[in-house]
């Protein structure tokens, strides 16, 4: 079945997780097309990393998402449940047809052929939650720091809280944890979208080695009244990355008290690169 190109970042999820370890895919999926062979005969590689932060997907009860090679559940690479990371993968340069769906099936939920990965690739991929008939699509995080100067971090933020009272927000940064004054960083801030959007013609978000405070508002106060502030270290010559979510499924506007929105914070490049819960608040 064709796929309409607007499928294909969603599916980029799929490719990120499915793809760990296929080179010696037991169950005889192929690697890929054997790309650039490096020094020595050492493939060339690209990096991937697989963050799951779409709350009851699959399902409430089982969150774990299965891996599957050229169609078929490669059960040597075990699952990703909620909150994990798969942290960073060497992937051998090539293409991929990948996908991932439920454990046990005979097909996948998502598939998509010809995944090519290069030596440049160093993606950080996070699944959030919809309100679609597909509950779910990603975030795709570029964790490269090219132009980035010494002694400056470089931060991202996704907006992955599917609540409607949440969309829009405001991202404020404060002067303490208990805010004498504040200062929009990213106002206005929509479901589904990245900041900055480099992709679309924003320029990096390079702050000074640091921590800083940042909040989510939606009523513009300060001190803000949503979420935060917190602490978030920014570190010299890496990526951070916030995300957003709301653990609880079903909209405010439909439930009362139904809204527990929280923010996770992903450093690919740290010792231990699981997400931290750096906020958790009902509000």
């Amino acid at each position: 079945m064709k796929r309409n190109k607007k499928f294909w970042v969603s599916i980029v999820a799929a490719a990120a997780l499915a793809v760990m370890g296929c080179s010696d895919d037991e169950n005889g999926g192929a690697a890929g097309n054997g790309g650039n062979g490096g020094t020595g005969g050492t493939p060339a590689t690209g990096n991937v990393t697989a963050v799951h932060l779409a709350p009851e997907v699959p399902s409430a009860d089982d969150t774990n998402v299965a891996l599957f090679v050229n169609g078929v559940e490669n059960t040597a690479l075990g699952t990703l449940a909620y909150s994990e990371s798969t942290g960073k993968i060497a992937l051998d340069v090539g293409t991929y047809d990948i996908g991932i769906g439920v454990s046990g099936d005979a097909d996948p939920l998502l598939s998509v052929d010809d995944v090519e990965v290069t030596e440049e690739t160093d993606l950080v991929v996070v699944a959030y939650r919809t309100n679609e008939d597909l509950p779910v699509a990603v975030f795709v995080f570029d964790n490269s720091t090219e132009g980035l100067e010494m002694g400056s971090g470089r931060v991202f933020v996704g907006h992955g809280a599917n609540d409607s009272a949440l969309s829009p927000v405001n991202v404020v940064t404060t002067d303490a944890a208990e805010p004498t004054s504040c200062t929009d960083l990213i106002p206005g801030f929509l479901f589904g979208e990245i900041k900055p959007d480099v992709a679309g013609g924003d320029s990096p978000l390079d702050i000074a080695d640091d921590s800083v405070f940042v909040a989510l508002d939606l009523d513009e106060s300060c001190p803000p009244a949503t979420l935060g502030p917190v602490a978030v270290p920014v570190t010299d010559d890496v990526v951070s990355i916030l995300v957003a979510v709301d653990e609880n499924t079903e909209d405010s506007s439909e439930v009362e008290g139904a809204l527990n929105p929280e923010l996770w914070a992903i450093i690919p490049d740290a010792a231990d690169p699981q997400p931290i819960r750096t906020i958790q608040t009902t509000p």
